[in-house]
C-alpha cells in the first residue's frame, strides 16, 4: 500500500477528538479557517467533512464564525448584553425586589443580534406557576399592562391595541434552568422567539428571525445541544433541530424533502370517493 493510501486509511479512523486535534496543531494561532482549508488537513469527502465540522462545533471543539468560517478562538456570549426595552426594564426593576421567580425572554434578550429593533414588541415573561396571579397583581399595580398568556390564541388581537408595545405576555413555566438574575439565556430567547413567531404569530418576520440567528452564529459559540433540549420543552426539537443542523443537511435531502412535501399535499388534496357498497 502506498504512504499516501495508508495515510487516507488512518484518516478515515481517526476520532473526532483526534481530528479536532490535527485541525487544531494548523490552525489555533489563526482567528478563522474555511472549508478547503480543513480539508487540506483531513482529506475527507465534502460530505463528510461538512459533517465532521459539524460535530466538532456542536461538541464544544470549535465555533462557527461565520458563512464557512470556524476557529479555535471562541467568541465569549458574555461579551453581549441585551438591551432591554424601556417596559422590560422597569418589569426587571419591579420584580427583582419581590422574591417571585421570573425572568424575561424573547426579543429583549437577543437585541444585540437583531439589526433593526422594532420600536414597539410585546415583552415574553415566564413567572413560576404559583407566583403568576400575584406578579401580575405586582405588575398591575406598578400601571403594567400584563396579559395571561392564556388568554392569547394569536398577535392579531394584540396588533389592533394602541398600547402594543407597552404590554407583557405572562407565560407561567416551572423551567428557571436556562435563565439567571430574570433574564433568559440566549439559547432560551431564540427558542421562546422562534416559537412565538412560527406557533402564534408573534410580530416579527420570518425573515429578521433568520438574521438573528445567522448573527448569533456569527458573534458567539452557539450551544446548539442546549437548544435542542430547550426546544423539545415546548415540543419544537424537530425544528430546532432542522435549523442548527442545516449545515450537515445535503442538497439531495432538501431536494428530497420538497419533492415529499410536495407529494404528499397533493395526495391530501385529492378528492375521496365513498366506497361503494351493497345496499342493505
Amino acid at each position: 500500500m502506498s504512504k499516501a493510501k495508508e495515510l487516507l486509511t488512518s484518516l478515515d479512523k481517526l476520532k473526532l477528538e483526534d481530528k479536532a486535534a490535527l485541525l487544531r496543531e494548523q490552525f489555533q494561532d489563526k482567528p478563522d479557517f474555511t472549508i478547503p482549508d480543513a480539508a487540506s488537513v483531513l482529506q475527507e469527502k465534502q460530505s463528510t467533512l461538512y459533517w465532521t465540522l459539524h460535530k466538532l462545533t456542536q461538541n464544544g471543539y470549535i465555533s462557527r464564525t461565520g458563512q464557512g468560517l470556524y476557529s479555535f478562538q471562541n467568541r465569549k456570549a458574555e461579551s453581549i448584553q441585551p438591551i432591554l426595552s424601556r417596559l422590560a426594564s422597569r418589569i426587571l426593576d419591579v420584580l427583582r425586589e419581590t422574591g417571585h421567580d421570573f425572568f424575561i425572554s424573547g426579543l429583549d434578550i437577543l437585541t444585540g443580534f437583531v439589526d433593526h429593533v422594532p420600536e414597539t414588541y410585546p415583552v415574553l415573561l415566564f413567572a413560576g406557576k404559583s407566583d403568576a396571579d400575584e406578579v401580575a397583581d405586582i405588575l398591575s399595580r406598578n400601571k403594567i399592562d400584563v396579559v395571561p398568556y392564556t388568554n392569547i390564541k394569536d398577535y392579531s388581537a394584540i396588533r389592533r391595541m394602541s398600547s402594543v408595545g407597552e404590554l407583557a405576555l405572562l407565560i407561567p413555566t416551572q423551567e428557571f434552568a436556562y435563565a439567571a438574575n430574570g433574564l433568559a439565556t440566549f439559547e432560551k430567547a431564540f427558542v421562546d422567539l422562534y416559537y412565538e413567531v412560527s406557533r402564534r404569530d408573534y410580530p416579527l418576520s420570518i425573515q429578521e428571525l433568520v438574521r438573528i440567528y445567522l448573527n448569533m452564529r456569527r458573534r458567539m459559540s452557539l450551544n446548539t445541544n442546549r437548544m435542542v433540549k430547550i426546544a423539545s420543552r415546548r415540543n419544537i426539537h424537530q425544528d430546532i433541530r432542522h435549523i442548527v443542523e442545516s449545515d450537515a443537511i445535503t442538497n439531495t435531502s432538501r431536494e428530497f424533502a420538497q419533492i415529499l412535501n410536495k407529494q404528499t399535499k397533493n395526495r391530501n388534496d385529492e378528492p375521496r370517493h365513498p366506497k361503494v357498497g351493497n345496499s342493505a
